[in-house]
């Protein structure tokens, strides 16, 4: 059960124009309506399947633009290795899947009065992804945690040039059903397709402080 406090910088591209983002969590917080993140992942020995999603809606300082923003993970998982015994060092790699969705609704002041868009797809991408996390026990509780991806490459159909993860966390396992995490997540999305006028995308980092709790059973 994740809790992430991201700031977002980088641009956006529509209909062929340029904007630049910079935005504070302080900010991005004010403009929030709705949250939601949840992950899980079921494993027996070396191997496992993990999966994520997040949801997040936004609205402009005047309630015209309605920003639906989401990002889902799924694959597999395998140990690669496993070094001590009462401190261990464990790496681990993934394969799988990331599928990003945003969507706005606009609602625009003219002669004519009031017009909405509805369900303006800014995009939808499926990236493959390759990645590794380790863990370091630094005491029989507390461990160090990393984990890192990397993918798109192109490989969608809407030109994905590069898409990554990166987080740190310090957790400390209170009992053997709950463990507590906290550091830093960031994240990358670079994706853009077509050309003058028709040209929209992407180039967004999301950074900034994480916190989950995790249940096991």
């Amino acid at each position: 059960m994740p809790v992430w406090a991201p700031a977002i910088n980088g641009n956006v591209t529509l209909r062929g124009t340029t904007k630049n983002v910079d935005v504070s969590f302080d900010k991005l917080k004010d403009h929030l309506d709705a949250a939601f993140s949840l992950g899980a992942e079921i494993r027996k020995e070396q191997f496992g399947f993990y999966g994520s999603g997040s949801y997040m809606k936004f609205h402009s300082d005047n309630d015209s633009t309605i920003l639906k923003f989401g990002i889902a993970d799924g694959g597999v998982l395998c140990r690669l290795l496993k070094l001590g015994e009462e401190r261990p060092f464990i790496l681990e790699g993934t394969a799988g899947l990331r599928f990003w969705y945003a969507e706005a609704d606009l609602t625009l002041h003219g002669p004519g009065g009031l017009v909405s868009i509805s369900g303006d797809k800014i995009y939808r991408l499926y990236d493959p992804m390759v990645g590794l996390r380790a863990s370091q026990y630094l005491l029989e509780k507390l461990h160090l945690d990393v984990a890192a991806d990397i993918g798109g490459f192109g490989i969608s159909h809407n030109q994905s040039d590069l898409d990554w993860s990166a987080t740190g966390v310090m957790t400390y396992d209170f009992f053997k059903w709950f463990s507590l995490s906290a550091g830093y997540k960031a994240l990358t999305v670079d994706v853009h397709h077509g050309s003058g006028a028709d040209k929209k995308g992407l180039d967004l980092t999301m950074h900034g402080l994480l916190i989950a709790a995790k249940l096991k059973f």
